[in-house]
């Protein structure tokens, strides 16, 4: 078993081949960067393996603590865990080649870092609460991959472009799929939509730091979406999806 397959045991990379169809034998593109660049561009991909990564974290633990809403849940989470898990092993094969880090070493570092449900746990209480969060995480990343299109064609990596195009269906995808369970189970609620997204939003950009809770991950300097975009954009479009 060489270092790739090993390593793909700690990715759960055999829940889909997605990944490994698109990225099969990928070697990064020979592009010139700056030094400054360059260090960007190996901080995103790491980023990017770590808000993939960490679906699993929150999977886990809304199993073991959050058990009654699990069991109702659990046939659209899995779906959208299978797209999670993928997303982060292509990712890390993408950051293993950039990087000239082994993919093996790419998947101890992203493993052993700890996580934090504390601040997310009063919303995960709420079943309702629950979708919507999803919902806002996954509509705020399907953005960030649209925008990144771009940048990702720039490599000219047949590979690369149609990665990042995959990324933004899937997540749209289970946006939809979060948005109409809560629909389906809520319909009465949707008054209390406004107010909801207002408490995300407020605990989303009111903590410190990230704690590998895999949502509200989007208080960061460098986040390609800032919080008045989500506030005015991306938030009433939650609530007109919710209300058609």
């Amino acid at each position: 078993m060489d270092d790739t397959s090993r390593a793909s045991v700690a990715f759960g990379a055999g829940a889909t081949l997605a990944a490994s169809e698109v990225l099969a034998n990928f070697k990064f593109p020979a592009v010139e960067l700056t030094d400054t660049e360059h260090t960007e561009w190996k901080d995103v991909l790491f980023d990017s393996i770590i808000t993939e990564y960490d679906a699993r974290r929150l999977y886990w633990h809304m199993e073991r603590r959050h058990t009654q809403h699990f069991s109702v849940l659990v046939d659209i989470l899995n779906p959208w865990l299978r797209d999670e898990i993928d997303h982060a092993h292509g990712f890390a094969l993408i950051y293993a080649s950039y990087s000239g880090i082994p993919f093996s070493q790419v998947a101890l570092e992203v493993e052993i870092r700890k996580a934090d449900f504390g601040i997310v746990d009063p919303i995960l209480c709420d079943l309702f609460k629950l979708l919507i969060m999803l919902a806002y995480d996954e509509i705020i990343t399907t953005h960030v991959y649209h925008r990144s299109i771009p940048l990702y064609d720039k490599f000219r990596s047949r590979e690369l472009s149609i990665w990042i195009r995959k990324l933004k269906k899937d997540e749209v995808t289970h946006f939809f799929s979060f948005i109409q369970r809560a629909k389906e189970l809520f319909p009465q609620r949707a008054p209390e939509l406004p107010a909801i997204l207002a408490e995300i939003l407020d605990i989303d950009f009111g903590k410190d730091k990230y704690t590998g809770t895999f949502v509200l991950d989007h208080n960061a300097p460098d986040f390609p979406i800032s919080k008045l975009e989500i506030e005015n954009m991306i938030i009433p479009a939650i609530v007109k999806k919710f209300n058609e």
